[in-house]
């Protein structure tokens, strides 16, 4: 018997602007590791650019004494901050690494992008041709998509436009990519075009919208879920993984088309008392475990076609409570075109 592939687990930091140790922002990136490394336990970290303030050797030395306490493997991404005064990425590379790669896992083709070959945003011609021979190779190799880059496409008050990007545009185009996972903004956003998903993730350093924190993420076949962790957030944390929320989904395969389940992830240093769901404002009914920290129940009743409301409440130790909400579409014939949408809907920001 073919045992099923564990899903993949993920979890991306803000922009941490690092200057000097003891810092507000110093002080969450440490909270963030401690998390990573008691907590979630996720396959790896992404560092999404951004990684310093002023590219000197002081401050990459900071950020590798806080990447070398995880437990988990990691990846660093190129920020505009991270080449400062450093077109060529030369310090990058000595303390980071390269500045682009790739990782198969579990079914998916993991890519980390450089999206600060030009400035303000570019990819040289270099780069392009080896995004469009990742892409080809894992279409070939029947792998999904997840691109990792620095800069979003959407930000408010800049010009996502360059070297490249007319290049870039059309290969995440023409091939199917299930999510593109952003920093830079400094603030929260989802986003989906009609035909992909992006996720820009709130910064550690100077955040804007709310506290800083971190994003998890987790891939399983055509599920994609994310949630973000604050600072001052405690206890366990939820993440509805099933049915894939409406925000993200990018096609007939992510909506409901008859009976199916309700899963969700709990991650809890407590022990789990009870998990229970709710459709709407219909009544709550219970989850049960389904090992690796998972819970799963049948989703309830024969719902309309339509957008439907699903939170999940976890219960876990002496007063701990964790909820997340989501909402999902529903059509038995099982069609479904994406409207393009953004959220929360951003119109001011002090770092543009």
């Amino acid at each position: 018997m073919i045992e099923p592939q564990r899903p993949v687990v993920f979890v991306v930091p803000g922009d941490l602007h690092l200057t000097d140790p003891g810092l507000e922002n110093h002080r969450v990136a440490e909270w963030m590791v401690g998390e990573v490394n008691r907590l979630i336990r996720p396959d790896f970290v992404q560092f999404i650019g951004d990684n310093v303030q002023d590219a000197t050797a002081d401050q990459f030395r900071l950020f590798d004494g806080l990447r070398s306490r995880l437990d988990c493997p990691h990846f660093a991404l190129v920020g505009d901050h991270d080449v400062k005064d450093d077109p060529a990425a030369q310090g990058f590379r000595k303390h980071v690494g390269e500045t682009y790669g790739s990782t198969s896992l579990r079914g998916f083709r993991l890519i980390r992008l450089d999206t600060q070959q030009a400035r303000p945003v570019g990819l040289v011609e270099g780069q392009v041709a080896w995004l469009r021979a990742e892409l080809e190779a894992a279409a070939a190799a029947g792998e999904r998509v997840v691109i990792f880059q620095h800069n979003y496409p959407y930000q408010i008050w800049e010009d996502f436009s360059g070297p490249g990007i007319d290049d870039w545009r059309a290969l995440v185009q023409a091939h199917r990519i299930d999510a593109i996972v952003c920093g830079h903004t400094h603030y929260w956003q989802v986003a989906n075009d009609g035909r992909n998903a992006y996720v820009a993730v709130r910064s550690i350093g100077d955040p804007e919208g709310g506290a800083a924190g971190y994003c998890v993420g987790l891939l399983d076949g055509e599920d994609f879920a994310i949630a973000y962790r604050t600072v001052d957030d405690a206890g366990p944390l939820v993440l509805i993984t099933h049915p894939r929320e409406s925000l993200l989904a990018t096609g007939p395969p992510h909506v409901v088309v008859g009976p199916d389940v309700v899963r969700a992830r709990i991650w809890s240093e407590e022990p789990v008392i009870g998990v229970r769901g709710r459709i709407d404002d219909g009544p709550w009914f219970p989850l049960s475990p389904a090992g690796d920290g998972d819970w799963s129940a049948p989703l309830p009743g024969r719902l309309e076609k339509g957008e439907h409301a699903l939170a999940v409440e976890a219960e876990a130790g002496p007063g701990g409570r964790a909820s997340h909400q989501i909402r999902f579409v529903v059509d038995p014939t099982g069609r479904y075109t994406p409207v393009p949408e953004v959220r929360p809907k951003v119109t001011r920001t002090d770092f543009c």
